[in-house]
């Protein structure tokens, strides 16, 4: 299955997880946190928006995090197109440690692991940490130029019980997507990259293209994933605690892999022989080269000064958002509808005279609360009791019926027009 020339592949980390060890200022960064949670609430409420986490989006030590919510596990999670961050009140479950990091494969490949990690631990976590770093997860991973998709069951010698596939049906016939071996906290998953990118978003997708092309995959070719994902318990049976730790004997634990979940050639041997001791089959030649070609000395190489990384860093919003506008403008498009730059900037124009209503109602919120306005009402002279009405009657005008905020309006016109009935003022509304 495998010529003479070497097998191009692609040796990494995909994906790595680690706790933080909180240090003596975290109780009060923590508190700012869910302080600014807190306003960001308030701050929609007292503009009647309908919000949801992914809205409330604050900065903590200048980077600026969207809240994903609150976590089975007592973490308030973060979202970062680079990463993800939960942090916990740290009287709640005292035995885990308060910070938890996940790194993701758009902020590893875009630059790099060891400058995401510096950026993370020196910029997000500055001065809330004791400086201890225990990984909890890391995925090691090779993407290879060979199509696995002949792989069944017969060519793994495992001692992992744990066997599944998905399969998908194409034109030409029924092709391997996954293949899964073990469970945690040991598993081995090999399956067509390619397939996967379909799925993924934009800028994964056109990130992983070019570190394949850059690297020199093939793209018109199959690139498969040959990946292990080991977690803490497995990881401290080698004696690796940090991420120090796990960096420095990556190599070890992607060959060790290679050895407990072995490919092998069952042509080799014959089919008594395999059925009396399948032990003694050839390694498949592939995993041959896989184990014996992991290397992540390059991989470590990639070094975005800080600086660029928080330029980097800084533009991410708007991307995300470009890529929602865009993915709502093809639906439009998809449906026969042609939006034109008018339409864009009259639609602009409303969201911002939107805002601006709803930023101009909060003065009037405070001065005129629902619990005692009508009390308040008594107080005015006839020509600010006008002003009022006039600027309620303009307000309606400008607000959609049903929103929350016209209700709230039409409560407060109502208070207005009964003030003048109450006065005996004859009003012609």
């Amino acid at each position: 299955m495998q010529g003479p020339n070497p097998t191009p592949m692609l040796s990494g980390i995909d994906a790595l997880y680690y706790f933080a060890q909180s240090g003596a200022f975290y109780d009060r960064f923590f508190e700012s946190i869910m302080e600014k949670i807190e306003e960001k609430k308030a701050y929609f409420d007292s503009l009647n928006f309908a919000y949801e986490n992914s809205d409330i989006i604050i900065p903590i030590n200048g980077i600026d995090m969207i809240y994903s919510g609150a976590g089975r596990d007592g973490f308030q999670w973060f979202g970062h197109e680079f990463f993800r961050a939960g942090f916990k009140d740290s009287e709640k479950n005292p035995s885990i440690h308060n910070i938890r990091i996940q790194l993701n494969a758009v902020g590893i490949y875009t630059l790099g692991i060891k400058s995401l990690i510096e950026y993370i631990n020196s910029k997000l976590l500055d001065e809330v940490t004791s400086g201890y770093y225990p990984i909890t997860r890391i995925d090691l991973n090779t993407f290879v130029q060979h199509d696995f998709k002949y792989l069944r069951k017969e060519y793994i010698l495992s001692k992992k019980k744990n066997h599944s596939a998905n399969i998908s049906e194409r034109s030409s016939g029924y092709e391997l997507e996954t293949y899964y071996v073990g469970k945690k906290p040991f598993l081995l998953r090999i399956y067509n990259k390619k397939a996967e990118m379909k799925s993924a978003s934009e800028i994964k997708r056109e990130i992983m293209l070019n570190h394949f092309g850059v690297n020199g995959l093939d793209l018109k070719g199959p690139i498969f994933n040959v990946e292990f994902e080991m977690h803490r318990e497995y990881l401290r049976q080698y004696g690796i605690d940090t991420i120090e730790d796990a960096l420095a004997r990556a190599e070890q634990l992607f060959t060790k892999a290679c050895e407990l979940i072995r490919l092998i050639d069952p042509d080799t041997l014959s089919a008594s022989e395999l059925k009396a001791n399948r032990k003694r089959a050839k390694t498949l030649q592939i995993w041959q080269e896989i184990k014996e070609g992991y290397s992540i000395d390059a991989f470590m190489q990639v070094d975005t000064p800080l600086e660029k990384v928080e330029q980097i860093s800084s533009r991410y919003s708007l991307e995300d958002a470009e890529r929602s506008i865009k993915r709502i403008i093809t639906r439009l498009l998809v449906h026969g509808n042609h939006p034109t730059l008018f339409y864009f900037l009259d639609v602009l124009q409303k969201a911002r005279d939107e805002l601006e209503l709803r930023r101009n109602a909060k003065e009037l919120h405070p001065k005129y609360p629902p619990e005692s306005f009508e009390e308040e009402l008594k107080a005015l002279n006839r020509d600010a009791l006008e002003s009022l009405e006039r600027r309620l009657e303009l307000e309606m005008q400008q607000t959609e019926i049903g929103d929350l905020y016209y209700e709230e309006l039409s409560y407060h016109y109502t208070a207005v027009f009964n003030e003048f009935v109450r006065r005996g003022l004859r009003r012609d509304f």
